[in-house]
């Protein structure tokens, strides 16, 4: 039996983001502005680290979009910020100043979204076993 995949274009991401629910899209825009403002500490190479891990995770979501299209699989892109949030409250006490107001909100940040994560992941996975 053969398998067809339609793959969907990544650019239509965005377009799909703004018919979500208006706190759906305010939440992604919010985390995407939260992660590039590591672009005003560019200096401090914690902040190459949560751009370059950001870029990485979008990257990730645009191939899972274009894949599955926007389902709650796409939480898995920010996989790789589970053990990226234990490098930055590590490097918390570290911090100093405006940089270290950063990264506090940044660690809150990626902890909330890791839980709508961790959920919506858990809920597409149960519904496609269920079908199953």
């Amino acid at each position: 039996m053969e398998t067809r995949y339609h793959l969907r274009n990544p650019l239509m991401f965005f377009s799909d983001l703004l018919r979500q629910p208006k706190g759906v899209a305010l939440w992604v825009f919010a985390l995407m502005v939260v992660n590039l403002a590591g672009m005003v500490f560019w200096s401090e190479p914690l902040a190459r680290a949560i751009v370059a891990v950001f870029l990485l995770s979008a990257m990730l979501m645009m191939g899972l979009y274009a894949a599955y299209g926007f389902e709650r699989i796409l939480g898995l892109c920010h996989v790789l910020w589970i053990p990226f949030l234990v490098v930055l409250v590590m490097h918390l006490p570290q911090a100093a100043g405006a940089f270290a107001g950063y990264l506090i909100v940044l660690v809150v940040c990626i902890g909330i979204s890791l839980l709508f994560d961790v959920r919506d992941v858990w809920i597409y996975v149960s519904n496609k076993r269920a079908r199953q």
